[in-house]
């Protein structure tokens, strides 16, 4: 039997990345570990793909309600898909397609453990299947079944062994069960197979950051950032931020701020600058924050924070302004503290 065609949306979601646990917690702004809190709130994590979907089909569909089946997928009618694939399950219990991608409609309507069922019955007839594999183990992930997930990981390794989902699922399997050592060893396979990757990538420099070896992280977030993408530059600059790596921090924010001008990442490039002890191009990009929005509170307050010991009284004008625009979130109640610490003379 030939294998199912490929779901057009790998199975699993680099968003799982961001809710690892080497990437919780705040990404503070300030790189050398102060106080301060972030220009803004943290990026939020990349969104999840739509449920898998069929693509282009690089087999032949096994029958016609599987075929049809499949078209319903694609145009997100999973009730549909359900239906049919649900028949075909029946016209051909031996059929691993039916079941794969019965298992893709469930999935789709948010039936975990029906679709779980569905990939292991998929698995059971064809143990080759290796879309089967990766949707199973990212599927039994979201469920908190890292045992689970690492099982099937490795059963499709065994037939890919090279396959870049399954490696990072397997990845991610150690992870989740705090296997330490062996998930950065995955983490690193997973980004030797998908080199591109650039998500993958900053996670792994993630965890080897965590696990003190920051030359291999720097080495992995250098490779990425020849990368246009104004968010992925922003993001990487907060990654050689914390490595103290100011003058690629300020590289990519220029790439970015050159693709899309923001006075978040005149901010960004502002704290990075200061940390490299540029402190008249970390001046002017606070004012030039400030000429694109004037009611961005974050640049108000890391101004004051850059002017205060030498100008107390700007500085608290800066504080109260960013105060009354943040109001009670973490960065209004510092700028409120750090106000009324100004007035009196002081700037910490």
């Amino acid at each position: 039997m030939n294998p199912a065609p490929r779901p057009a949306s790998p199975r699993f979601r680099l968003s799982r990345l961001a809710s690892s646990s080497a990437l919780l917690g705040a990404l503070a702004l300030a790189a050398c570990g102060g106080s301060a809190p972030p220009p803004e709130a943290p990026p939020p994590s990349l969104e999840d793909p739509a449920p898998p979907a069929a693509s282009q089909q690089s087999a032949k569909p096994s029958s016609k309600k599987v075929e049809q089946g499949i078209d319903a997928i694609k145009a997100q009618d999973f009730a549909k898909a359900k239906t049919l694939l649900s028949e075909a399950r029946t016209e051909s219990p031996k059929d691993p397609q039916a079941a794969f991608y019965l298992g893709v409609a469930l999935e789709g309507l948010s039936d975990g453990t029906g679709a779980s069922a569905a990939y292991k019955d998929a698995l059971a007839l064809d143990p080759k299947l290796t879309e089967a594999s990766v949707n199973l183990s990212a599927l039994l992930l979201d469920q908190k079944d890292s045992a689970g997930a690492l099982s099937a990981a490795e059963l499709g390794l065994k037939t890919a062994p090279k396959q870049p989902d399954l490696l990072l699922n397997r990845a991610l399997a150690l992870e989740a069960s705090g296997k330490k050592e062996e998930s950065l060893k995955a983490y690193g396979a997973a980004v030797a197979a998908a080199p591109d990757n650039i998500d993958l990538r900053i996670a792994y420099a993630e965890l080897l950051t965590a696990a003190k070896d920051e030359k291999n992280a720097l080495e992995q977030l250098r490779a990425v950032s020849t990368t246009d993408d104004p968010k992925l530059l922003e993001k990487l600059s907060q990654k050689f931020g914390r490595l103290h790596a100011f003058a690629d921090c300020i590289a990519v924010l220029d790439k970015a701020i050159k693709a899309s001008d923001s006075a978040n990442l005149h901010v960004r490039r502002a704290v990075c600058r200061h940390d490299q002890k540029d402190d008249a191009g970390a001046l002017s990009d606070y004012q030039a924050a400030l000429k694109l929005d004037e009611k961005f509170a974050p640049a108000h307050y890391y101004l004051a924070k850059h002017v205060c010991p030498t100008d107390k009284k700007q500085a608290a004008t800066h504080f109260k302004r960013a105060a009354e625009l943040a109001g009670n979130d973490d960065i209004g109640k510092r700028a409120a503290d750090m106000a009324t610490k100004a007035k009196a003379g002081k700037c910490d």
